[in-house]
């Protein structure tokens, strides 16, 4: 039987249904399908698969740092067939295209891409008062990656299928931003910048959530954010009291993010009005 490895990258949930989807395809399709959670230290032995999926959202127009690093360290990949999803808040921007490219640099055999909206959780926006794609991934979304997973079994034994296009180049202004939160100064610069103020109870929440293990307690009993920040401000986002604060918050970053939200709203991509307090974001 036909095996598949779904390695998945999904801190909200909305990438694994996608992933969950896909494999009831896979599987209507009589083929095997194993799940593997994407984090800091997987390193799977790919010997006994025929294929390997791999599943993110977006962050920043591109793979969060967890998952460039994972597909970056696959190996025994050649000689093997490979599919990509991810979901995008607003703009997909090279995510799909970069992981796509690096499996196929490493030898295998591109079996397609499927993308979908799912719910933005990003702080820059919410703190605005704007959730984008709110719903998604819809009904409608998630049976097309069901279908989508039977269309990748079709094609591992058809090879004269054709398969999804690369996305269009990413739009200049994003191409600026993610520049400006490449991993040098995500690493060097805005990770130094996250603290904890005076109302921090040390609940432990923020560490607890943290997928890259980068909060620790220090020996005074305060929060420490180390180097391996991703920037995707879960801490800040989900802090019980709104005691964490960063160079997201700094007023430098408020054109880009306005320029985003007018821009995705003009491209009628859906969206809802939030306000976020203690950690929780309600839609208004």
């Amino acid at each position: 039987m036909t095996k598949v490895l779904i390695a998945t990258f999904s801190q909200t949930g909305s990438t694994k249904k996608i992933a969950d989807q896909i494999a009831n395809g896979l599987i209507s399709s009589n083929l095997d399908v194993t799940h593997l959670k994407i984090t800091k230290d997987a390193n799977p032995d790919l010997k006994e698969y025929d294929i390997i999926g791999i599943g993110s959202p977006v962050y920043f127009f591109r793979p969060p740092f967890i998952v460039s690093d994972f597909v970056k360290n696959l190996k025994g990949i050649d000689n093997k067939a490979s599919f990509v999803f991810i979901l995008q808040g607003t703009n997909q921007g090279n995510c799909g295209n970069w992981i796509r490219k690096e499996l196929v640099k490493k030898g295998s055999r591109d079996l397609g891409y499927f993308r979908s909206f799912g719910a933005d959780y990003w702080i820059g926006y919410i703190k605005r008062g704007t959730m984008f794609s709110p719903d998604s991934p819809t009904i409608p979304e998630l049976s097309a990656a069901e279908s989508f997973g039977k269309m990748v079994a079709t094609r591992f034994t058809n090879q004269t299928q054709p398969i999804e296009k690369f996305d269009p180049p990413t739009h200049f202004m994003y191409r600026i931003e993610r520049f400006l939160v490449a991993r040098p100064f995500a690493e060097i610069i805005y990770s130094k910048t996250f603290y904890a103020d005076k109302k921090c109870d040390m609940c432990g929440i923020c560490i607890e959530k943290c997928p890259v293990t980068n909060i620790q307690e220090n020996k005074k009993g305060k929060l420490n954010w180390g180097s391996d920040c991703m920037l995707c401000a879960t801490c800040e986002l989900s802090c019980p009291i709104d005691a964490i604060h960063s160079a997201l918050d700094w007023i430098i970053f408020s054109p880009f993010m306005y320029y985003n939200i007018i821009r995705s709203k003009n491209k009628k991509i859906p969206f809802a009005n939030v306000t976020h307090k203690n950690g929780t974001t309600i839609i208004t």
